[in-house]
């Protein structure tokens, strides 16, 4: 397994793939930076470090199915794990030395966003907000590594199931979207207030125009749906990206729970699928 790594790695320098994502990630990191300086002087908006910083994570969950859809794919069209197999590699190794590099591209895809957000950051915005706490900042980090792991085994499956380059980068983008849209849902959903407060409008002279008083929230969910909105919130990778990108996550104890058990369930998945896959 190790000359496979060290092949993979040897690749991974040259991949075009993997060096647009990471100077997207840098650029995205510069620009989320600036934009929100520039809000803090023309509106004087209270924008702190984190705000921009946890953006790698949504967007770190975009680009990885991305690379490995791409990666992977090659390996089947250029019958390079055909010839791993000639040569006496087995299956399982072959496998874990993909989602090995597919989780060590997402990783250093993200360290790029990270790295380069504190250089502009920091002398733009400051430091992180003192009010939440270093544990915080820590914690949610940790989260979107295991988070990173997830994915990078989801989009492995994928990609190592189908020998069809065009249809699993199609799929594995598609999921992507999919499962970042209804994370969004939900995590909108969960945000919504139990009850509309009372408002009323004033004219200039004192004048009470329109006044209306607390009423129920028609969209506030409760009860069992309520919790299944919640375990799902800490479950999908997509629930997961968006509560990292806005700080502080509920639940991240749970969040890297549930994504340890999706990095173990579909890498034994995938590992018991690809020993049986007839290789064209």
């Amino acid at each position: 397994m190790n000359k496979l790594l060290s092949a993979h790695f040897s690749r991974l320098k040259k991949n075009k793939c993997f060096w647009i994502c990471t100077l997207l990630m840098i650029f995205m990191a510069v620009f989320r930076n600036i934009d929100s300086y520039l809000m803090v002087k023309k509106y004087h908006a209270t924008i702190s470090l984190e705000d921009p910083f946890f953006t790698y994570v949504m967007l770190s969950a975009i680009l990885l199915p991305v690379f490995c859809s791409l990666f992977l794919g090659t390996e089947f069209s250029d019958g390079t794990i055909r010839n791993k197999l000639i040569i006496g590699h087995s299956r399982s190794s072959i496998y874990l030395s993909n989602l090995v590099l597919c989780t060590a591209a997402g990783l250093l895809i993200a360290l790029a966003y990270m790295l380069f957000s504190l250089c502009t950051g920091v002398p733009l915005l400051g430091f992180f907000d003192p009010a939440i706490p270093q544990s915080v900042i820590f914690i949610s980090i940790g989260c979107s590594i295991v988070l990173t792991l997830a994915n990078a085994a989801i989009y492995t499956f994928v990609a190592m199931l189908n020998q069809n380059k065009a249809v699993t980068s199609v799929i594995c983008i598609l999921s992507a979207f999919l499962l970042l849209m209804v994370g969004t849902y939900i995590h909108a959903r969960l945000l919504e207030p139990e009850m509309w407060e009372s408002y009323a409008y004033v004219s200039e002279n004192g004048e009470v125009l329109i006044q209306e008083e607390a009423s129920p929230n028609p969209y506030y969910v409760d009860g069992i749906k309520r919790d299944a909105y919640e375990f799902l919130n800490d479950f999908l990778p997509g629930g997961q990206a968006y509560a990292l990108t806005y700080l502080p996550a509920a639940h991240p104890g749970r969040m890297a729970l549930y994504s340890g058990l999706i990095t173990i369930v579909f890498t034994g998945f995938g590992i018991y699928y690809f020993q049986r896959k007839d290789i064209k």
